[in-house]
């Protein structure tokens, strides 16, 4: 393929009548609800089997748990003190394929670091004694290594010299400290990796994907299996139910999956323990570290990350058990001074007050429950449930695994009842969608391409432009040749330079037309990340320009815009409470 192209699919919702009358016209082969991380690789899964399929999604695709992470693509070195080893050996090797093939730009390695500390006093606190003691991390890193065939990026490392652990992070207070392991993982975007893989399986072919489509109910044919969903078009003002015909129906909605199972029955056990986790955000200037932390809360021993990405800083997460409605989970100040607590002992120069967080999400994590475990000892493996009427639920499991997760289902499950149900005999093979993704791209081809050498873009836009799109940012480079006004900057504020606000016009017209966005927060909060990268005052000019902007392309009217950015500044507002004033937004 030639460097300055790429073939990416035409996501978006200027079509969306017909897609959604094709959804109502045809039987699929598989239906799946859930349009997150799950879903999307139960439906490459499918097509790359030979299978048609519809995923229909209630919100926005990735707007739960699949947005909402600590954004890597890990093994869980935790997962070996809990002798999870078949865990992370598949894990480690998931992660391995997408970083060397599947999606190499937008999966990036990343070295950690796990200090171990002697226990005592540190500027004014008490400091407990590191439960991951240094030959304990030795054997784990080997263990960790030797499960994914030794191929991780870098080589792991027990340092004790005192003096050289400064040199390489100097922010790090070091009274106590005794030594540091160090390792290899990967960072990644989450919420692309959901579209990216939906991208992927509709240019197989037979792939449909909607998202504000909601599933109100299940059909069942004479036999009494289950052959179909009622589905609501959320986007319309008629709420009209309609049929979607199927033969399998795969219920991956994560922590609304007992919502599913419980459609159409007088008595469910809840299957999904919801458990909360928080991240917060601050400038690589306030807390600068080099490599990625694991460590360890000084208060109850919770093991979290301080993860760098570019010229940010993520920290989280938490683990606590989490009742209620999941649109409604949000970081609250406990939350936060839980993890600032930790880090302001460690990074004791570092400044992590409300005047410097960014911005903070939320998300819940859709533990398939084990009765008499804390919230941390819940095992991450995932587990297929099939129900009387033939409802499959693929629960639990790991971002990293979503791939192994939909093959096991394919294979241990579907492959037994594929006759029963009329579906059409697919292959078998393991590891058939191992490959390399259409937009993927490695650096050095990014790099080499005329389109960027001749580029007069900023370096740290064109870096961004790979790291997020890949291959689509050929796509972005194409449309700004023609359209020179796309290279603006959304945030071009003193308080802001480029390394800490790459993101170009260009880029919604990309996402409009190539990712399937329906509303302002789409943009904002799932394909762009904005929404936690840019503190609250600032949210407001960001929201007026790209509604102006998707209002362009999308012919919304000005009421529409005006309610768009309203919306998007609640949900800054609901996930802000370091910030009190009023967010001012630009005339429309």
């Amino acid at each position: 393929m030639n460097n300055d192209t790429t073939e990416t699919a035409w996501f978006s919702q200027v079509q969306r009548d017909q897609s959604i009358q094709k959804l109502r016209d045809k039987l699929w082969d598989i239906i799946v609800i859930g349009g997150g991380v799950t879903g999307a690789g139960v439906a490459l899964e499918a097509v790359s089997r030979g299978l048609s399929v519809a995923v229909l999604e209630a919100r926005d695709f990735a707007s739960g748990t699949s947005s909402l992470s600590s954004k890597l693509a890990h093994g869980g070195i935790r997962y070996i003190a809990h002798f999870e080893f078949g865990l992370v050996r598949e894990a480690t090797t998931e992660r391995n394929w997408l970083r060397d093939k599947g999606l190499p730009h937008l999966t990036r390695p990343q070295q950690f670091i796990i200090p171990s500390f002697r226990a005592g006093r540190v500027g004014g606190r008490e400091l407990p004694k590191s439960k991951d003691g240094l030959g304990k991390m030795r054997f784990a890193t080997f263990l960790y290594d030797l499960l994914c065939g030794f191929k991780n990026y870098g080589k792991r490392q027990i340092i004790k010299d005192i003096e050289k652990i400064k040199e390489m992070e100097p922010a790090l207070e070091t009274t106590r400290l005794k030594g540091a392991a160090l390792y290899y993982d990967c960072n990644i975007d989450d919420g692309r990796l959901v579209i990216e893989t939906l991208k992927e399986a509709i240019l197989k072919g037979q792939a449909l994907a909607l998202n504000y489509l909601r599933v109100v109910g299940l059909s069942h044919g004479s036999s009494g299996r289950v052959n179909g969903v009622q589905a609501m078009d959320m986007a319309s003002h008629e709420e009209e139910r309609f049929l979607v015909k199927g033969r399998v129906v795969v219920n991956t909605t994560g922590v609304w999956a007992d919502d599913i199972l419980s459609l159409g029955q007088d008595q469910q056990p809840r299957v999904i323990r919801p458990t909360k986790g928080v991240h917060i955000t601050f400038h690589h200037s306030d807390l600068p570290v080099t490599r990625a932390f694991g460590l360890r809360s000084i208060d109850d021993n919770r093991f979290f990350f301080v993860l760098p990405r570019n010229d940010w800083v993520v920290v989280g997460t938490t683990d606590t058990d989490f009742s209620g409605n999941p649109t409604e989970c949000f970081c609250d100040r406990e939350d936060a001074d839980y993890l600032r607590n930790t880090v302001s002992a460690l990074f004791p120069d570092a400044r992590v007050g409300d005047e410097q967080l960014q911005g903070t999400y939320a998300g819940l994590r859709p533990l398939v429950s084990e009765p008499g475990k804390s919230e941390s000892e819940v095992s991450r493996k995932h587990v297929v449930l099939e129900r009387d009427d033939g409802l499959f639920s693929l629960l639990g499991g790991k971002l990293t695994t979503f791939r192994k997760m939909a093959e096991d289902l394919f294979l241990k499950h579907i492959r037994k009842i594929w006759r029963e149900v009329g579906l059409p005999k697919f292959s078998t093979r393991k590891n058939l969608t191992k490959i390399a993704y259409t937009v993927a791209l490695s650096k050095e081809e990014w790099r080499k391409s005329p389109m960027v050498t001749s580029s007069k873009l900023h370096p740290r836009i064109l870096h961004h432009l790979y790291e997020q799109y890949g291959r689509g940012g050929f796509v972005i480079l194409q449309q700004i040749k023609q359209e020179p006004k796309l290279c603006k900057r959304i945030l071009d504020d003193p308080a802001y330079p480029v390394e800490v606000s790459p993101w170009i016009i260009g880029e919604i017209d990309y996402i409009v037309h190539h990712e399937a966005p329906l509303h302002l927060e789409d943009v904002l909060c799932r394909r762009m990340e904005i929404s936690w990268l840019v503190r609250p005052e600032f949210q407001g000019q960001i929201a007026a320009l790209v509604a102006a902007r998707l209002s362009e392309i999308l012919g919304w009217s000005k009421i529409k815009i005006r309610k768009e950015i309203e919306d998007y500044l609640q949900i800054i507002r609901n996930n802000s409470f370091f910030f009190k004033g009023v967010i001012p937004v630009p005339d429309i």
